[in-house]
């Protein structure tokens, strides 16, 4: 994930004053009402070849992903769950600093879904979930428009590691949880962007 650096000045930790009241915590699922997943069909795919369940991993995360140039079933999985296990931990990290506010808590409890339906796919091949180790790649932004324009990039980024990964042949249990956490993405992003346009 990159983090951008923004010309403005820091806000002070805890420091909502700049949050508009639409920017406090309602019950707005971003990202999970338009994911529609058959759970059914995720609990019964169809075996993976045991090439397709070989990991081998170029970094972490959609950055991982997306110079990756061979990626397995296994690889491409291992990714997802990096990358949302991340964004998560991100958004987590900033309302720690700048209180729960949304879109912040809102994509957060989305990723949770995201994590879910990774989780389901993993169950039925039998593969054992991967901890979160995300802690060491996070960074935390430096005001609200940096988390912004965080958000932006993390969102960037992931949109494109699925548009990767579903440029490759798959079982359709992982193409239809991909395509549903693409889309979920892209509800994201929108989100993040008007952010962007509100502390710039």
């Amino acid at each position: 994930m990159m983090f951008l650096v923004s010309g403005c000045g820091v806000v002070a930790e805890g420091d909502v004053s700049g949050l508009e009241a639409d920017d406090v915590l309602k019950d707005e699922p971003l990202g999970v009402s338009e994911m529609e997943v058959d759970h059914g069909a995720l609990m019964n795919p169809l075996p993976l070849a045991e090439e397709e369940k070989e990991l081998s991993l170029e970094g972490y995360g959609a950055n991982g992903a997306l110079i990756d140039e061979e990626v397995s079933v296994a690889d491409m999985l291992m990714y997802a769950v990096q990358d949302e296990y991340l964004a998560r931990n991100e958004y987590q990290s900033i309302m720690d600093i700048y209180g729960e506010s949304n879109p912040y808590a809102n994509i957060k409890r989305s990723e949770e879904t995201h994590l879910s339906y990774l989780r389901e796919v993993y169950d039925a091949y039998g593969l054992v979930f991967p901890d979160d180790v995300s802690a060491e790649h996070l960074i935390v932004p430096e005001s609200l428009l940096e988390a912004a324009q965080t958000g932006v990039q993390a969102e960037i980024l992931n949109i494109a590691m699925y548009e990767k990964f579903l440029q490759n042949e798959l079982p359709e249990n992982v193409k239809d949880v991909f395509t549903a956490l693409m889309l979920g993405s892209e509800s994201h992003l929108l989100a993040f962007e008007k952010q962007v346009e509100r502390y710039q």
